[in-house]
């Protein structure tokens, strides 16, 4: 890959995560339970590290992070779409960050599968495993809190 075609690459990544950082702050904001805005606060700092580490990219880093696997529940996958309103009950709010994590995750294992070089497969490796962790961890507090 073309170093042009890499870094339209990575700011595309870059502004995905700028979006979903937006979302979760300004969820954070006006949703009305608490629960729910500390939730939103962490997932935005988490997307605000993916940003950081897209635009001080080293590679190095990323060849070494740790990839886990990451259980599906799938629970998201049944789900329809959810807009965000401020007075939207708890597990709507978790539905749609369920939903947006797992575009996510479906972005950067689409990208991987895309890419043809090792270094960019790493990258979105890394980045998907990301994004599987936040969807698989609000599946578990969907399931546990909404589901039981």
């Amino acid at each position: 890959m073309d170093e042009k075609r890499f870094k339209e690459v990575i700011q595309f990544a870059i502004d995905k995560e700028i979006k979903a950082y937006n979302v979760y702050t300004s969820a954070s904001r006006v949703t009305k339970y608490s629960g729910a805005k500390d939730l939103f606060l962490e997932l935005a700092k988490e997307e605000e590290g993916h940003r950081k580490l897209l635009e001080k990219l080293d590679m190095e880093k990323v060849a070494k992070a740790r990839i886990e696997t990451i259980p599906n529940l799938k629970i998201s996958d049944y789900m329809a779409e959810v807009e965000f309103r401020p007075d939207m009950p708890y597990a709507d709010v978790l539905r749609m960050a369920m939903k947006m994590e797992e575009h996510s995750l479906k972005l950067y294992t689409d990208m991987k599968a895309s890419a043809k070089d090792e270094n960019l497969r790493k990258l979105f490796t890394f980045l998907a495993n990301e994004e599987a962790r936040h969807k698989f961890r609000l599946e578990k507090i969907y399931d546990d809190e909404i589901l039981k």
